[in-house]
């Protein structure tokens, strides 16, 4: 008998891996990192499970990650590793004081992983001194990236299609692919303004590494969310995209940016997520 999408995606929650039922995303191929490299990836732990997702660090007690990772999880249910190129010791550890998903997440029924965007805040602040933990810049909607660049991807996930998750760090390079390419490639299901596309060579994020980071031009660009395969030639991942999410992440946290008079402008916006 066929096994629905239902009682697959109860398979993959019960056996703590990432949240859909037909896509995954996850590092393959790549290289070794250090995590001084790249300072702001964390990894999401459970006690049970231990690492289960990755994040983006980026203010001293906030995370970035995606909202499937979180969804149906309590901040009890997890605590946060920073500053270790290991995933399951070394580094600082803080408990989760809350999990915010974004509203609109699960919420359009033709694209289940729209708006796959949520913050993790952190019982208390991380080292500031610290070469191995640093937070990154968030690229508001003026920062959308032209082009094709090449962009940073890292964590622990899997490294080969039917690996376990791997101990040591690693990192990849991915190239953007356009919105109407990624469209095409992946025809069965519909790429939001809310996502974008990379990869899709030899180099891809995989399973664990969902939730962890994108860094195009020392900014975070993008979320690991989903995709049809890791490293499937030509089948380039999908990232939640931080240009049109920004709003979100903004009525949480405070952002410096050079650009202030013009996201002045569109603050208002974010009152739709509850600013105060």
């Amino acid at each position: 008998m066929e096994m629905t999408p239902i009682a697959y995606l109860i398979i993959l929650l019960n056996c703590c891996k990432w949240a859909t039922a037909t896509i995954d995303e996850r590092i393959v191929g790549g290289y070794f990192d250090r995590i001084e490299n790249v300072p702001y990836t964390v990894s999401l732990n459970t006690k049970l499970f231990g690492h289960f997702c990755g994040g983006s660090l980026v203010a001293n007690v906030w995370v970035v990650t995606a909202a499937h990772c979180l969804w149906g999880k309590k901040p009890s249910d997890i605590f946060v590793r920073a500053g270790s190129t290991y995933k399951n010791r070394g580094g600082e550890i803080r408990k989760a004081k809350k999990i915010i998903l974004h509203p609109l997440y699960k919420r359009i029924v033709d694209v289940p992983l729209d708006y796959d965007i949520a913050l993790v805040q952190l019982n208390k602040p991380l080292s500031n001194n610290s070469d191995f933990i640093e937070y990154i810049s968030i690229s508001n909607p003026l920062e959308k990236i032209p082009g094709d660049p090449q962009c940073i991807v890292s964590g622990w996930g899997i490294t080969k299609s039917e690996v376990g998750q791997f101990q040591l760090l690693k990192s990849a390079t991915v190239r953007i692919v356009k919105h109407e390419i990624c469209q095409k490639t992946l025809y069965q299901k519909i790429i939001s303004k809310n996502m974008v596309c990379a990869g899709g060579q030899e180099d891809d994020a995989c399973q664990g590494d969902s939730g962890g980071p994108m860094a195009c031009r020392g900014k975070l660009h993008g979320v690991v969310s989903w995709g049809e395969g890791c490293a499937t030639l030509g089948k380039p991942g999908v990232y939640a995209y931080l240009p049109e999410l920004w709003d979100f992440v903004a009525a949480h946290i405070y952002m410096d940016t050079d650009e202030s008079e013009d996201i002045n402008r569109m603050l208002p916006k974010i009152k739709l997520y509850g600013k105060k």
